[in-house]
């Protein structure tokens, strides 16, 4: 209760995106976001983040644009990217979307959003657009998807920086659904995306990108253009240090009258392995069986009696998700790696555990890494994307064993 005995909510925040009361060891990331911004435009700005799921990349993008529109005074488009997008018309269509929403947002008068998409539409006829005392020619791209892209980017910067911005950030989350495809003549979503963007920045137009991602956008951009190598600050996002776990944890109870025993702190820190989400999944669990306990310490004993209920939510929200999702042959599959030594996943070891043809194998473990379970480290060498999931395979077979 409260000083005023209104209920206290429960102070962690588990789920998808959620941002927890306290963000906890990600300055670093922060600091190197800081810095691109100050380089820019004579230095092209760009961020590529990527990470396992449930480290918290969304959790930090969401707080890089608050920073970035706020003390730093960029205007900002900030948008989760889905399967459907990986067309280059669609990924056109959804950025052209996105910029006219920035643009209203940061027009200082009215006249100027009501001339936003008219603005837009004009620019796409033309040769040539001028920003402040620069000109960067469109014209000259074999690729019009590439141009009108370009011409939004272009025209976006343009009324942020007159409406008092220092120019325009692009932040794409979910970012590996973009991928080029081998055919020359086939679809290159990634690619237009990272011309565009590059055309703009070569002239020092103040045209940032943030790319946000699972660990296979590293090779994705590699693939789409070779110079991308060289156009990215490159970050991992990983698991919280041990110090970093506990400030995690502790830090949502500053003044709830509740506290954490240091043994408690211990194993909890051995439970979640530094993983954010799963800090916050164990924090909301204790949190509320201490309420109906009516105990103001969460303590061990508390999370002995809770560790079952814990995983079993655990495995219904974070991971049943991402293999229920699959098609029979794939979550079969699936299922049979559990079975193999990890880490890392090699498909000679799920050859001895399935009696499948190596061509079919190979067939679905390229499906499960397109649907984002798996990711190859190299040829026949495979990671899971989301953490402790070869634990939660295990835990499937023992319970469908036993029921």
């Amino acid at each position: 209760m409260s000083s005023r005995g209104v209920p206290i909510k429960n102070p962690y925040r588990p789920g998808a995106a959620n941002t927890p009361l306290f963000l906890a060891g990600r300055e670093s990331q922060e600091r190197i976001l800081r810095a691109i911004l100050r380089g820019a435009p004579e230095i092209p700005a760009n961020y590529r983040i990527t990470g396992l799921r449930g480290v918290g990349k969304t959790v930090l993008l969401k707080h890089f644009e608050e920073v970035t529109k706020g003390e730093l005074n960029w205007a900002v488009g900030r948008l989760q990217l889905e399967p459907r997008h990986n067309r280059e018309d669609a990924i056109v269509g959804v950025l052209h979307d996105l910029l006219l929403d920035v643009q209203a947002q940061v027009s200082r008068t009215e006249s100027l959003r009501q001339k936003t998409e008219a603005v837009i539409s004009g620019a796409r006829s033309l040769a040539t657009m001028t920003f402040e005392d620069v000109t960067v020619s469109l014209g000259g791209s074999a690729n019009s998807k590439e141009s009108n892209l370009a011409s939004d980017l272009l025209e976006t910067a343009r009324i942020a920086v007159k409406s008092g911005r220092a120019g325009l950030v692009l932040m794409l989350d979910e970012a590996q659904v973009l991928v080029d495809d081998k055919d020359r003549d086939g679809q290159h979503p990634l690619s237009l995306l990272i011309a565009a963007v590059n055309t703009l920045q070569e002239q020092q137009v103040p045209v940032a990108l943030v790319l946000c991602g699972l660990p296979t956008l590293i090779a994705n951009l590699l693939k789409a253009r070779t110079y991308s190598e060289r156009m990215f600050r490159g970050e991992e996002v990983g698991r919280l240090t041990r110090d970093q776990t506990r400030e995690a944890f502790l830090r949502p109870l500053d003044g709830t009258g509740k506290e954490a025993s240091e043994d408690l702190l211990s194993a909890v820190m051995d439970d979640v392995e530094g993983y954010p989400y799963f800090v916050q999944l164990w924090g909301a669990e204790l949190w509320d069986d201490a309420v109906d306990t009516s105990s103001n310490v969460l303590t061990l004993d508390l999370l002995k009696g809770l560790r079952a209920a814990i995983f079993k939510r655990l495995d219904h929200d974070f991971y049943s998700p991402r293999l229920d999702s699959l098609t029979p042959a794939e979550q079969d599959l699936l299922l049979l790696t559990g079975d193999c030594d990890y880490p890392p996943l090699r498909t000679a070891d799920i050859h001895n555990v399935t009696s499948r043809k190596q061509g079919n194998v190979n067939v679905l473990m390229g499906r499960l890494a397109d649907q984002g379970v798996v990711y190859r480290l190299q040829k026949g060498l495979y990671e899971y994307t989301a953490p402790k999931f070869h634990e939660y395979l295990i835990r499937r077979k023992s319970r469908s064993i036993w029921t």
